[in-house]
């Protein structure tokens, strides 16, 4: 196993998913779950899912590994191939599982059969496949990683049905960086889907289990998930490009599209639990929107000017009455969204910011966060093409699409909930209080992330700060 450490050590750096900046100094293997390959695939020795992390560091991160040890003259996927390795005395190629079809295959079996896999000793990993009721599974065919991915890896499995026509392919995603607790990306849309939501792709089925961490104990959480996969259509962001570049109208999108969340929050509501904010909720949220904005301050002095402005902002959220907590997107934008065709918006990536703890993204937050972060990538669409145009165009198009998707959501709301206003519930002001905080939170955010990572783009949201200050002022 040693010489598998080392050539994973040399390999993981190179990966998007990897956390470090340099090759691991001591890499452990927690432990392993074997997958059977199918008589179908020639060639493959082993199949297992190694889940490692690097031991000289005081918080490693754990991740998982899917390998595919196969006859070293088989053919490999360039772009899989980890190296070679001695396997009981012979030579063999060592693969990385998604970019194998025999991973693939052995990981839908589990799930579609409802099996289990435990490794041995008292540090055993244990997965378990865990179908949607009344999933069908229909006969794997071929398999290809989608590219463009950071923190996961996702695989596109083509299937045929019994006349071995193709059915419907499905899309799994393989959770690289494993946490203990439940995956949001997992638990929210299972459960949209389970209450009968068009608005989530449809659910196949998961892989979850458990691992033994030398800190922190047994963990449980999610390995991989599995939902029909919808071929050939485009995100929200490129339909929106698109659009605004041409001078569009995108209004009537737009509102649908609000429509859409409000359709989403409310099911969620409705199945998931819900909490009233207490006051120590809301000042720790507005004690950390005060905190990035001096962070900004520091990547970008310009913004010295606005503290007073930005601080009023804040403090007029951190007094009002602010709406029921319940669970989220966590990181909604126009690239999480597909427009499906006779289905309309389709949500996807129910993960919550990266960056944030995985506690946090599993706790009922405002759905104002969605509402801001969608607004955002209304704004960054007018950002985009001014960027490239070397001066701001398709603002009116950015505002028109921004009050047309949040008239969407109100009507929504309307449309979905009999709304009955006590006297505690947040007005109209309040709501607005809190979703402009949330908003400029967000620029506030990307100013950072442009500073450090892309100086050209800098501008888009340095100048929403100035804006949304100066709404605020107005009101």
């Amino acid at each position: 196993m040693s010489e598998v450490l080392d050539l994973l050590s040399d390999w993981l750096p190179n990966q998007r998913w990897f956390a470090g900046d340099a090759r691991p100094e001591r890499l452990e293997l927690l432990g392993s779950y074997q997958l059977s390959a199918s008589e179908h695939d020639s060639g493959v020795r082993l199949i297992t899912v190694a889940l490692v992390r690097d031991a000289a560091l005081e918080h490693a991160q754990t991740y998982q590994v899917p390998l595919v040890v196969r006859d070293i003259d088989a053919a490999v996927e360039p772009l899989g191939y980890i190296g070679a390795a001695t396997e009981h005395g012979d030579r063999a190629a060592l693969v990385d599982g998604p970019h194998d079809p025999a991973f693939t295959r052995a990981l839908m079996s589990l799930v579609a059969d409802e099996g289990s896999s435990i490794g041995a000793g008292d540090s055993a990993v244990e997965a378990y496949g865990q179908p949607m009721p009344g999933a069908r599974a229909h006969r794997f065919a071929s398999s290809r990683v989608l590219g463009g991915e950071q923190s996961n890896t996702s695989i596109i499995c083509e299937l045929r049905d019994d006349g071995g026509e193709p059915a419907v392919p499905l899309i799994i995603k393989v959770f690289r960086t494993l946490h203990g607790g439940d995956n949001p990306d997992v638990t929210l849309q299972t459960a949209l889907a389970a209450a009968g939501s068009l608005r989530v792709p449809p659910t196949f089925g998961q892989v979850s289990g458990s691992w033994l961490d030398p800190q922190l104990g047994r963990l449980s959480g999610h390995f991989a998930f599995a939902q029909e996969f919808f071929a050939g259509v485009e995100d929200a962001w490129r339909v929106a490009l698109r659009a605004a570049e041409s001078g569009e109208d995108f209004s009537q999108l737009a509102h649908s599209l609000g429509e859409a969340t409000a359709e989403v929050h409310t099911t969620l509501g409705r199945v998931m639990p819900v909490v009233e904010p207490e006051q120590d909720d809301v000042d720790a949220a507005v004690e950390q929107m005060r905190a990035r904005f001096g962070l900004a301050v520091e990547v970008l002095p310009e913004l010295e000017s606005l503290v007073q402005s930005v601080d009023d902002v804040y403090e007029r959220a951190r007094r009002a009455n602010w709406p029921l907590l319940q669970r989220i997107h966590g990181d909604f934008h126009l690239g999480q969204v597909l427009a499906v065709p006779d289905r309309g918006w389709v949500l996807l990536d129910f993960e919550g910011e990266p960056l944030r703890p995985l506690a946090e993204r599993n706790s009922p937050d405002v759905p104002q966060r969605d509402l801001a972060g969608m607004l955002r990538s209304f704004d960054y669409v007018s950002g985009a093409l001014s960027v490239r145009a070397g001066r701001e165009v398709a603002r009116a198009w950015a505002d028109s699409a921004r009050a047309s998707f949040l008239q969407g959501y109100t009507d929504g709301l309307v449309a979905l909930v009999a709304v009955e206003a006590g006297e505690d519930a947040p007005g109209e002001a309040d709501l607005e209080a809190v979703l402009i905080a949330y908003e400029l939170d967000k620029a506030v955010y990307e100013v950072i992330y442009e500073a450090r990572h892309r100086p050209d783009w800098l501008t888009i949201p340095a100048l929403a700060v100035r804006r949304l200050t100066e709404r605020s002022a107005r009101h």
